[in-house]
């Protein structure tokens, strides 16, 4: 979330907390269908210079959208500067979107647009748009959903019998573990010693490095080590 605070703070000013609701409401998108619209939206009364019966439209409809559906969770994180730099790569939705927006009825008669933006759908698209199959809900659930045909029939089946199943799966809402945040903290503040990695190359990197540094020393000696380093950072974060 530390990125699209980001863009919103930079690039959609006074109107930062709408665009954050916006960019919730894309978050929440299940279907290709449902993003368009948010998308389409968005555009319209962002990016269009003048507001008219279009901007009047679409602004309804986001209101209509994000009081239909529950706001997402959004948590302060302790990032730095470093940490919203994202590399990315082509995607096909880069193309895919960039048609979307461009056929948005935007208005360009009329009284001044006040929710006018000139900046932030472009950023939209070149930062976040292309990779939105990772941060959206396309990917979650039965996958099924998205078409038809023996391959989403089989989708659909894996997803029902996976369902049934009474233990964790990717079917349920699951609650992170105590023990799994102890493990990460443990991670990021002992074996890392608070190092930003911000690369997965980076990471996997320094990872094996530690692996291969823990071989090398008899476990009673890692042992010593990982209680001393415990008592230098203080007791635990409550879970």
């Amino acid at each position: 979330m530390k990125n699209a605070k980001d863009l919103c703070k930079k690039h959609a000013g006074k109107h930062y907390l709408l665009c954050m609701h916006v960019l919730g409401l894309m978050t929440q998108a299940t279907t290709l269908k449902e993003l368009e619209e948010v998308v389409v939206s968005a555009t319209v009364v962002f990016s269009s210079p003048a507001s008219h019966e279009n901007v009047e439209k679409y602004f309804q409809n986001l209101q209509v959208l994000l009081t239909s559906t529950a706001p997402p969770v959004v948590k302060d994180i302790d990032t730095t500067e470093e940490d919203s730099v994202v590399e990315s790569s082509a995607t096909p939705f880069d193309d895919h979107f960039k048609k979307v927006i461009q056929q948005a009825p935007l208005d360009t008669q009329g009284e001044p647009n006040d929710y006018y933006c000139s900046t932030f759908i472009p950023k939209l698209l070149k930062h976040f748009l292309p990779q939105s199959v990772l941060w959206s809900g396309l990917l979650l659930g039965d996958l099924g959903r998205h078409g038809t045909g023996p391959v989403y029939g089989m989708l659909s089946k894996k997803y029902s019998r996976a369902a049934q199943n009474s233990t964790q799966n990717y079917t349920k809402d699951n609650k992170t573990q105590g023990i799994m945040e102890k493990s990460q903290w443990d991670l990021k503040k002992i074996r890392f010693q608070q190092k930003r990695l911000t690369r997965l190359d980076d990471f996997v990197h320094t990872y094996k490095g530690l692996h291969e540094d823990a071989h090398d020393c008899p476990w009673q000696e890692r042992l010593g080590k990982s209680q001393m380093e415990r008592r230098s950072h203080g007791p635990s974060c409550a879970t």
